[in-house]
């Protein structure tokens, strides 16, 4: 539910709050979504839905369930308009990403901002298992295309994979936002200092590349893995003498020794070790991060 108020209203009452208040409201809410959450994970690991508390393989069209993103066998494409229909954007993001997130914080969902050209509204891309679905909403999209039927209101774009196979195309649907959305995103893009919106338990891999201090702890902190094809992320590092010195080749071969032998990652040992020199260290998605699907090609 939302307040029976027009956003801006609805801002100037959480001004108005004390700032006690407010951190109270916020901890409620935490609390809330820690224990949905939890719950979510409890029952999903055992083959059920937290929602609808039905077996996540079976599905009824007399109640449309987000469980449904999970193409439970028999499932059609024509049926996810009552899904859509059914429930708002924020709810279907949120619960894809919260399943993406099973298998590893952040890792399965690409909304990293340099993989996606242009400014869009909404673009991200998440995986689980043989599953990817990819969210887009462009600004055209987002104010409606006034010469057309389909898409004349706000909408967004969205396409599922089944390994690597086509289940619903980006063009076959045009999915109108709620008005729910539409008062959130409102709060959200223009009272950004009072409302933030999180995923929280649902965040991607760009909230590991919005700060450098952040990306220089996962430089320095990550644990290496055996599997390269899983990594999160890749650390590469460029070593530049200073005026008049050389880099020793010993000393650089001793550090991939010892990070190998600590689990430490290269970059960190190396900064360590060779202390005459400058470092610049490199982190960028690593091969386990789910490639970014948009409605146009892009290359990492």
């Amino acid at each position: 539910m939302r307040p029976n108020i027009p956003p801006a209203q609805f801002v100037e009452w959480l001004r108005q709050l004390p700032l006690e208040e407010r951190i109270k409201g916020n901890d409620i809410e935490s609390a809330r979504a820690k224990e949905s959450y939890d719950n979510f994970v409890d029952l999903f690991g055992k083959g059920m839905c937290s929602l609808c508390g039905k077996s996540l393989k079976t599905f009824s069209l007399k109640t449309p369930c987000l469980h449904w993103f999970l193409r439970p066998k028999g499932l059609k494409k024509k049926m996810m308009a009552a899904l859509f229909k059914e429930f708002s954007y924020f709810r279907i993001s949120s619960y894809v990403r919260w399943v993406a997130s099973i298998e590893g914080y952040a890792k399965n969902i690409n909304d990293i901002k340099d993989e996606h050209e242009g400014d869009n509204v909404i673009d991200f891309t998440a995986r689980y298992k043989h599953l990817t679905w990819s969210f887009y909403c462009s600004k055209s999209d987002f104010q409606g295309h006034p010469t057309t039927s389909a898409g004349k209101n706000p909408h967004y774009h969205m396409q599922i994979q089944l390994g690597g196979e086509s289940f619903i195309r980006y063009s076959e649907f045009h999915v109108e936002f709620h008005s729910s959305d539409l008062y959130d995103m409102e709060l959200f893009n223009n009272y950004p200092d009072i409302v933030k919106h999180t995923y929280g338990y649902g965040e991607g891999m760009n909230i590991f590349f919005e700060d450098d201090k952040i990306v220089e702890k996962v430089a320095l902190d990550s644990v290496p893995t055996e599997n390269v094809d899983e990594a999160t992320f890749n650390i590469q590092s460029i070593l530049i003498a200073e005026d008049g010195k050389t880099i020793s080749g010993e000393k650089v071969h001793e550090a991939i020794v010892e990070a190998k032998s600590t689990g430490k990652t290269v970059a960190s040992v190396l900064r360590e070790k060779i202390t005459d020199a400058n470092i610049t260290t490199i982190v960028s998605p690593g091969p386990g991060v789910p490639q970014a699907m948009q409605r146009t090609k892009t290359k990492r």
